[in-house]
């Protein structure tokens, strides 16, 4: 599992004498088609954007090995995945973390960790809870990348059989009565569970269930739970097992993470005036630059080259430099990778999103008279 902690090391380290190497490669399921994978790294490596000043040592052949050696030795283990590997022997660092999502195979060579690919897997995988229901039982599970883990189960009161009508009907109409209050009962029950059971933080929340106990289910929420909910799937309790309940619930996170992002986006374009927001590159530069951004959207699928200044941390689009001393200003592949880092340091919030009419976009915790 990729915590917070472990994102704010990496953006932590930054090298000054030789290049880190950031790789996102694809380990295939298929053990057949492995043939070629570690010829197929390599070669992702070798031409990987690279902006590192060539009067300074490039990646050595000692790193792209480590590199090479440990996706051959971790293959079997990362079947299906993508792992992000980060390395630099100046610095010391050797990081290979299997995401929880998919990222497209990519390679970059910079001072600091290429982390945007990673930061939106995570966005676009979040840990989130599943409770599976029917009209006596409950099951609610967390679920983090590859772990799977049981928060709760309940067992309702026996439900009456309606097999008996008795005259007129009547012994039906008494049973149906009481079975839908049992199940009524059941259900408040189980919000119970799922109110103990959360952590505080607003995780997504994926019901699992037939359709009309799940209708049922919903309209008993309080509004605090019924929030969370990202979604729903159709699966008998009585043979669903974690695995099953991890891969019914996978499109539905996936389908709710899009609609946030398009959601976000369209917010970002018809805030009202009173609101602080921009959608010119230029201008969220500046603003990460006061410290002024709460949030910063980015673009997915664009990288943008310009130069990063290692005295006062000034982001540079193309050749655009500060006023400090020459040299001070180097090169990076991606300003936005800059931008992400700097606005995280600084408390704000990065959210990557798909098909943006804009490379970048930031909410303002307050308006710069020198941003519009």
């Amino acid at each position: 599992m990729i915590t917070d902690a472990d994102l704010a090391e990496l953006r932590a380290q930054r090298a000054t004498n030789t290049p880190i190497i950031s790789i996102y490669f694809n380990v295939p399921v298929d053990i057949a088609d492995h043939r070629g994978m570690l010829t197929r790294a390599r070669e992702l490596i070798k031409g990987a954007p690279d902006d590192w000043p060539r009067e300074q040592p490039a990646v050595g052949e000692t790193e792209i090995n480590s590199v090479i050696d440990a996706i051959d030795a971790g293959s079997l283990d990362w079947l299906g995945h993508t792992v992000a590997i980060f390395a630099c022997a100046e610095l010391g660092l050797f990081e290979a973390k299997p995401m929880p999502g998919r990222a497209d195979d990519l390679a970059v060579v910079a001072p600091r960790p290429y982390l945007r690919p990673l930061l939106a897997t995570v966005q676009r995988n979040p840990a989130h809870q599943v409770a599976v229901i029917d009209a006596k039982h409950a099951w609610v599970l967390a679920i983090s990348d590859d772990e799977i883990a049981t928060l709760a189960e309940r067992t309702g009161m026996a439900l009456p059989s309606p097999a008996f009508a008795g005259w007129y009907g009547l012994e039906a109409y008494r049973i149906q009565h009481k079975m839908i209050k049992l199940a009524k009962q059941h259900y408040r029950d189980t919000i119970g569970l799922l109110s103990r059971t959360e952590d505080g933080t607003g995780r997504p929340l994926v019901l699992g269930g037939h359709e009309m106990q799940i209708n049922q289910f919903l309209t008993l929420l309080p509004p605090g739970v019924r929030q969370r909910v990202a979604g729903s799937f159709s699966v008998d309790l009585q043979t669903a097992t974690p695995a099953r309940v991890r891969e019914l619930a996978a499109p539905v996170i996936a389908r709710w993470t899009e609609s946030a992002e398009a959601q976000l986006v369209d917010e970002m374009l018809n805030e009202p005036p009173e609101v602080a927001v921009i959608t010119s590159l230029a201008d969220c530069v500046k603003a990460v630059r006061s410290r002024a951004v709460s949030k910063l959207v980015l673009a997915d699928g664009q990288m943008v080259p310009g130069c990063v200044c290692e005295e006062c941390g000034a982001v540079g689009i193309g050749d655009a430099g500060c006023d400090c001393p020459d040299q001070a200003c180097q090169p990076v592949p991606d300003v936005l990778d800059e931008l992400s880092s700097q606005a995280l340091a600084s408390g704000g919030e990065v959210t990557a999103v798909r098909d943006a009419p804009f490379t970048a976009a930031a909410r303002l915790r307050f308006q710069l008279a020198t941003v519009g």
